[in-house]
């Protein structure tokens, strides 16, 4: 029955937004908003997908420097 009422809500909704004057002009203040928010994501994005670059030069960093220093151990004998 929720389902139901939440679709109902939705198809009013979207029918006001989109037949009727008074929808057009709530749609038109909000697609600059939407625009924005858009671009915002974006970049967050890019900054989420940088931060993982890092990480992972993080790691290949540490895995380098592990290895050098298990050759380095492993090739002085005392």
């Amino acid at each position: 029955m929720s389902a139901a009422v939440l679709g109902a809500i939705c198809g009013a909704a979207v029918g006001y937004l989109f037949f009727t004057d008074q929808g057009k002009v709530i749609r038109e203040r909000f697609e600059p908003a939407i625009d924005d928010l858009r671009r915002e994501f974006t970049k967050f994005q890019g900054t989420i997908e940088k931060v993982g670059l890092l990480a992972n030069d993080g790691m290949r960093v540490m895995e380098e420097f592990k290895s050098a220093r298990s050759q380095y151990s492993s090739g002085t004998s005392h």
